[in-house]
């Protein structure tokens, strides 16, 4: 029986409410969220980061896409709590659905309004009201059954400099200026914060970024975050790039003190609807992209030139714990999917500007690798041996940018394990080369490409279901918009500048999981009027498991010609021992 289910639905009874709606976020949005913030965790179990949790007094259900539905079963196993699949391309929104189904009229739903997007509460609301059913957004319900929940930490904000960030915020602000005019922009999410002030902090872990909230207008930029945390070297940076401070809680307030008549421009899908009903009514809203996320997507040179070299930094960990791992597997040592993870973070360590990791390290072996979002626990962490399928998908933060790369390899001496794994992995390769050399017309958006990268694997009657790309931050998120590769539709065209992961996978339950992910960047092709991908990301495809037979000449050359630049760029940093071993691993096929 699970008491805090029960405390939950009490605490309905006595508020009124026949249903109540978790989203698995935070006032900003954002991916990662603070640990006070994982409500649907504490009160469910289930740990994934794509989750919305309803519960009536008869039901509770965790809805969640493709990525978790295995580690979901696992760990909703036996409890009282429904897994429910979401496909890529439901109609509708599911939950919403299941509540006009199974409510009644009159029936009242409850939710925290600052922990629902503004455009996905009013989506909610209109999908209700036919039925009859109304939906709050001003009950919180979380202390009732979460009486543990841990307090907010805060850290140390620190500036990025501009030989890291390429242009001063003051620069930044200017051009927002220019292109808003006299309208106010309410800026919510963090990552833009952090991008625009060029500050940074840990206040999320693996994000450098703070809690705070900006409005910039037409003569006034103002920065809310807690009180005490502005020192006297922060406060001289604001003031010099015209930035005044108020305390964090003040946003709500002085969004409802604006001018009668004031444009306003505000994102309703990243803004919480709290932010957005506080805007004086009177004010001109409008409900549009923050152009912050665009001008941070489009990365300057100085960034790009920094980027480049943070990926040979982070290369260097990558061959260096490659060559540990196969060392230990050849010598029989006991090896366990967290012991790797933490030999990984040990050389990424070593590197010049690390700061931390960018996301939990997926370290994952033969089964555990079929969850595309698996990360070891005390509880799950299994051996790693030299009979089987590795997988680990990690990254760093560092001063010169943000990495995020995946390699899979067989454990086994000759670097095969099946010739059914020796297929898969080869038809994965054949996709991440294909999106790697696509050429194609400006304008061209992420969900024009998607199916390069699935096109092989579909000849084989196999897909993932994930998305092919995402945009990668500047020493900020490793997950950024608003481009994506994915076959769900985007509008937004990859443009030079921007970067983008390419990585397709396929994912054979209890058996194992392959992916191959490398940061990419959008450049100009030889071509007038089309652009092509430069890949940015240096550590060896592993040869070994492949069926050359399948491969086309292009294809070939590709891996030919990427590991021997993996190789002369790498090379120089390694020990000799190092260098043998990954001129052994690049040799052309």
């Amino acid at each position: 029986m699970n008491q805090k289910l029960n405390n939950l639905r009490a605490a309905m009874a006595k508020k009124g409410v026949a249903a109540y709606i978790i989203f698995n976020t935070d006032p900003h949005n954002d991916e990662y969220i603070p640990r006070e913030y994982h409500i649907a965790a504490a009160l469910t179990g289930f740990t994934g980061e794509n989750a919305t949790v309803v519960v009536t007094q008869d039901f509770a259900g965790v809805w969640t896409d493709g990525r978790f539905y295995i580690s979901g079963e696992m760990e909703l196993k036996g409890t009282e709590v429904t897994l429910m699949k979401t496909e890529q391309n439901a109609l509708g929104i599911p939950y919403a659905n299941y509540l006009a189904e199974h409510l009644h009229k009159g029936d009242r739903v409850g939710c925290d309004g600052q922990l629902v997007t503004d455009k996905l509460f009013q989506k909610i609301k209109s999908a209700l009201a036919p039925k009859g059913i109304t939906v709050d957004n001003s009950v919180d319900l979380t202390s009732t059954f979460w009486t543990d929940r841990p307090k907010p930490t805060f850290s140390d904000i620190y500036i990025l400099d501009d030989k890291y960030a390429g242009r001063s915020a003051a620069e930044k602000i200017a051009d927002l200026r220019k292109k808003n005019g006299s309208a106010y922009q309410v800026v919510t999410r963090l990552d833009e914060v952090a991008w625009l002030l060029n500050l940074r902090a840990a206040d999320i872990d693996f994000c450098p970024l703070f809690r705070a909230f900006v409005v910039i207008g037409e003569k006034e930029a103002v920065l809310f975050v807690n009180n005490g945390r502005i020192n006297g070297n922060i406060k001289a940076h604001l003031d010099k790039n015209g930035v005044t401070v108020r305390d964090y809680n003040d946003i709500y307030n002085y969004l409802r003190q604006l001018p009668d008549g004031a444009p306003v421009h505000i994102d309703h899908k990243s803004a919480n609807s709290f932010i957005v009903s506080s805007v004086n009514p009177k004010c001109k809203i409008t409900d549009a992209p923050s152009p912050v996320q665009n001008a941070k997507a489009v990365k300057n040179e100085t960034e790009l030139r920094n980027i480049r070299q943070a990926l040979i930094t982070d290369g260097v960990a990558m061959e260096r714990f490659f060559y540990k791992l196969e060392q230990k597997l050849a010598a029989n040592e006991p090896l366990t999917e967290m012991s790797l993870a933490k030999m990984l973070l040990e050389e990424r360590k070593k590197g010049n500007g690390f700061i931390s990791e960018s996301f939990g390290c997926i370290s994952a072996f033969n089964g555990h690798a079929a969850m595309p979002h698996y990360a070891p626990t005390d509880e799950s962490d299994i051996p790693v041996n030299n009979n089987g399928v590795y997988l680990v998908d990690s990254g760093g933060q560092y001063y010169e940018g943000t990495t995020d790369i995946t390699r899979t390899i067989a454990t086994t001496k000759d670097g095969r394990f099946s010739d059914k794994f020796a297929l898969d992995y080869t038809l994965v390769l054949q996709g991440h080369i294909e999106l790697a050399t696509a050429i194609f017309p400006e304008g061209t958006t992420g969900s024009q490409l998607d199916l390069l990268a699935r096109i092989n694997l579909w000849k084989y009657g196999k897909d993932f279901q994930h998305g092919t790309g995402h945009g990668v931050g500047y020493c900020l998120n490793c997950h950024e918009g608003p481009h994506r590769i994915s076959s769900v539709h985007n509008t937004v065209a990859l443009v030079p500048g921007m970067i983008v992961t390419d990585e397709p996978g396929i994912y054979i339950e209890n058996e194992y999981g392959i992916r191959t992910e490398n940061i990419v960047q959008v450049v100009k092709s030889e071509y007038d009027g089309y652009n092509k991908f430069d890949v940015l990301t240096l550590c060896h495809i592993d040869t070994r498991p492949i069926v050359r037979e399948i491969l086309t000449q292009t294809q070939i050359d590709f891996v030919n010609d990427y590991n021997e630049r993996v190789f002369s760029t790498l090379s120089p940093y390694l020990d000799e021992e190092e260098k043998k071993y990954l001129r052994e691993r690049t040799k052309a096929i």
